[in-house]
């Protein structure tokens, strides 16, 4: 009988090493995705975070990424300011030192938005699908993955 009950327990322990192994880690998949060029995919994990919770970082950081690359400029402030309201609750050690960074885009974010030339807008969103960039927000993402934000 003992040794049944360690064969299950070793069993478990097993299928919790096996699936923990089998997880790529959310920044990993999210920034290869991005500089395939699977833009909409990163958009399509964006608004599945945020259906399930408004507030969620990642999913805003990712959501702010997709609108600044496509120039989405009737939304990309509205969005950095829901993604600085629920960074400022969250109190990860990591994210709080790239937060003040998050703030600072946010000032540049509101000129440049003001500012730019609608002339120059259709040209610039055509280059947005180009493969081979890295997100901007990519220290963010990773700073949260280290404060064990997303739970692995």
């Amino acid at each position: 009988m003992k040794r049944s009950h360690f064969i299950i327990v070793v069993l478990i322990m097993l299928a919790h090493v096996i699936q923990a192994s089998g997880q790529t880690n959310f920044y990993e998949e999210v920034s290869s995705m991005w500089y395939s060029g699977n833009k909409t995919g990163v958009l399509s994990i964006a608004e599945q975070r945020l259906q399930q919770n408004t507030n969620d970082i990642a999913g805003l950081l990712l959501k702010l990424e997709y609108e600044v690359e496509f120039l989405q400029l009737s939304s990309v402030t509205n969005t950095m300011m829901q993604v600085l309201t629920a960074g400022q609750a969250f109190t990860g050690t990591n994210f709080s030192q790239v937060y003040p960074a998050l703030q600072a885009d946010y000032e540049v974010m509101e000129t440049v938005v003001t500012n730019y030339p609608s002339e120059e807008l259709t040209a610039d969103q055509a280059k947005s699908s180009i493969a081979g960039k890295t997100m901007s927000c990519d220290a963010a993402i990773r700073a949260l993955q280290d404060d064990d934000y997303f739970g692995e």
